[in-house]
């Protein structure tokens, strides 16, 4: 019987009947589980419950109601959409509500607060030690000097005492000298312990590894040293991820670029959401956009608490553990959303990372984002003219989510990560290598999620960015993004429970389609961007459609962005990700794909027996 469960509970949304009275805020809300079908005759039907795997007989009449009762409502609610959507059942009130007590009775239908109930059966764990507080460093000796500046500020302050390793990729010896006296000047007048890995330690550390782990001697100067990697003409990024994950295996680390800084604050829109976490994965980002940088650090009220605790209390720990003390969920915010969409919210979901916003600069290259905001800051965003044409390139903003959220994959640098199970390398060039990361991570250990956290970090860039002719023009994604996706697409298909196996399985899906046909590489290309640059016309078709009182400004540049995206989608050109060059044709394109996921492939292979000598290491791989 299990083997002919092959067809999903998806009858048309209708909407629902306007209601005779307003719902009483007090009642429990009920959703119903997500689970798969199959027929038994014409009427009959079973229903396997996704989450337990119970298997239940019901007809269809009443597997068209649980369908129309997805989303947290009251019965009241429901009952009234299903007499007003369900043929026959006007008027048989008391009879439907018969049928949803029964599917109660069954665990089908979930309340509020037994669903909240699932989430706080995991006590608090006792996460790793941290290793200490990592920085990528690259060529940016003010950055740098900066951020040492307001983490020399922040240990007066708290007299935390913590150790900090600068990762240098710096390509010009002046800017290593001067980036490694700025950490002496620090150690000096913090008296904290600090490590220095430049070009010449990170070639040391290669050649230590080459010797333990013979197997991978080929493949480690290619994720950690620059002039080893095919591709060393890119953003290194990815480079100081590795290494950082080896340095801190089997531990948990904190982790800083050289453009952000502290004190972490809170923005005034996050203050005015309240505490707790949003169970609403579509929720917008809120953004306050200021006329300066001065202005833009300003923003907001400083965070009195130690900002790295304030995440390490997370970092680690079993998600139900921080929902029950740190940020619970209120049971009105489960209001109008769908059961199914909460599978992240999990007893067995583990924080592995945590995330904070931005206050500064726009940690995107791109200005997408600006088109999708939360009603409050759009009006803000194109309040007039004159300001919204500074507020397109992103540069003097406070940029989150207002209250905590829980992402699969987050997008941007995480402020602390539990390394103390196996987690992967990334790509170690091009654009976007934590977010790829953060994708491995959950195909890894499909336990494991992000947490954001709405205090913000400063971020200043070494130069103003132009983010509005790449956000109007077609958009062109990383390769590093193609593989972040990819890779999310392979969620679910594989049950290994080792992370390492499920790494190598990686690497041999990335190997098959580095061997497909040059063919079948283009056409999975072409599926890719069109894909894209539909899902972009299709959500900013849908802001165009909402914002009915947006100034002409505003609807001129949100059409060019759909007009863009729509003519590239036409175009019979070269199906180009943006690290290759512009004048790839379609054989070269096919090529590039195959040498990009080989690369990452081989990495894969590799990486767990590199990270587990790393944590039977330890700390002694930081000695000199």
């Amino acid at each position: 019987m299990a083997t002919n469960l092959t067809y999903q509970a998806n009858f048309p949304v209708h909407p629902a009947a306007p209601a005779m009275r307003a719902p009483d805020p007090n009642a429990p809300l009920f959703a119903s589980e997500d689970g798969s079908v199959a027929a038994l005759s014409g009427q009959e039907c079973i229903f396997l419950n996704k989450r337990t795997g119970a298997t239940h007989v019901m007809t269809f009449q009443v597997l068209q109601a649980m369908d129309q009762c997805r989303e947290f409502r009251t019965l009241d609610e429901h009952i009234a959409r299903i007499e007003s959507t369900i043929s026959g059942l006007a008027g048989k009130r008391e009879d439907v509500r018969r049928v949803l007590d029964s599917l109660i009775q069954r665990g089908l239908l979930v309340s509020d607060q037994n669903f909240l109930g699932r989430l706080d059966q995991v006590p608090a764990q006792s996460p790793a030690a941290l290793r200490g507080v990592f920085i990528r460093a690259c060529d940016r000796p003010e950055q740098l000097a900066r951020l040492l500046a307001s983490l020399v500020d922040y240990e007066r302050r708290h007299r935390a005492g913590r150790r900090y390793i600068v990762l240098d990729d710096s390509s010009l010896p002046a800017h290593a000298n001067e980036q490694r006296d700025s950490l002496r000047e620090f150690a000096r007048n913090t008296g904290c312990k600090v490590h220095y890995v430049g070009r010449a330690e990170a070639a040391r550390l290669v050649e230590r590894l080459g010797k333990s782990v013979p197997a991978a001697a080929r493949e480690a100067p290619r994720l950690l040293l620059r002039d080893a990697h095919p591709h060393a003409q890119r953003f290194g990024g990815g480079r100081g991820w590795n290494l950082a994950m080896l340095l801190s295996a089997g531990a948990r680390l904190a982790l800083l670029d050289d453009d952000l800084l502290l004190p972490l604050r809170r923005p005034e829109y996050a203050s005015a959401a309240g505490a707790g976490l949003d169970p609403n994965p579509l929720v917008r980002q809120a953004a306050r956009f200021l006329p300066n940088m001065e202005q833009a650090l300003a923003a907001g009220a400083e965070v009195d608490a130690d900002p790295f605790e304030l995440h390490l209390r997370a970092c680690g720990n079993g998600l139900g553990a921080m929902l029950a003390t740190e940020y619970p969920i209120q049971r009105s915010a489960l209001r109008g959303i769908n059961l199914g969409r909460l599978d992240l919210l999990s007893a067995a979901a583990r924080i592995v990372s945590t995330q904070a916003a931005s206050y500064g600069s726009s940690r995107s290259a791109f200005g997408l984002w600006l088109y999708q905001l939360d009603g409050e800051s759009r009006a803000q965003f194109w309040h007039d003219r004159e300001s919204y044409l500074r507020n397109c390139e992103a540069q003097f903003i406070v940029q989150g989510t207002p209250r905590a959220q829980v992402m699969a994959v987050a997008g941007f640098t995480p402020l602390t990560i539990d390394n103390s199970r196996l987690l992967p390398c990334s790509s170690p060039v091009g654009r976007g290598q934590d977010s790829l990361a953060g994708a491995v991570t959950r195909f890894c250990h499909p336990d494991a999620v992000s947490l954001a956290l709405p205090e913000a970090i400063g971020h200043v860039q070494e130069s103003s960015r132009k983010r509005s002719d790449r956000t109007l023009a077609a958009f062109v994604p990383h390769v590093n993004y193609f593989l972040r996706d990819f890779v999310q697409r392979q969620f679910g298909l594989f049950h290994a429970e080792d992370p390492g196996t499920r790494m190598r399985l990686l690497a041999d899906v990335l190997r098959d389609l580095a061997g497909a046909s040059a063919r079948d590489r283009i056409a999975h290309l072409r599926e890719y961007l069109g894909y894209t640059r539909a899902d972009i016309i299709d959500r900013i078709q849908h802001q165009i459609e909402a914002a009915g009182d947006a100034p002409v400004y505003w609807q001129a540049d949100a059409r060019a962005i759909v007009q863009a995206n729509a003519k590239a989608m036409l175009a019979n050109a070269a199906p180009r990700l943006s690290d290759w060059t512009e004048d790839l044709d379609e054989a070269g394109c096919a090529r590039a794909l195959a040498e990009e996921c080989e690369l990452l492939a081989a990495g894969l292979e590799h990486w767990p027996a590199l990270w587990r000598h790393a944590a039977e290491q330890g700390e002694k791989l930081l000695a000199p």
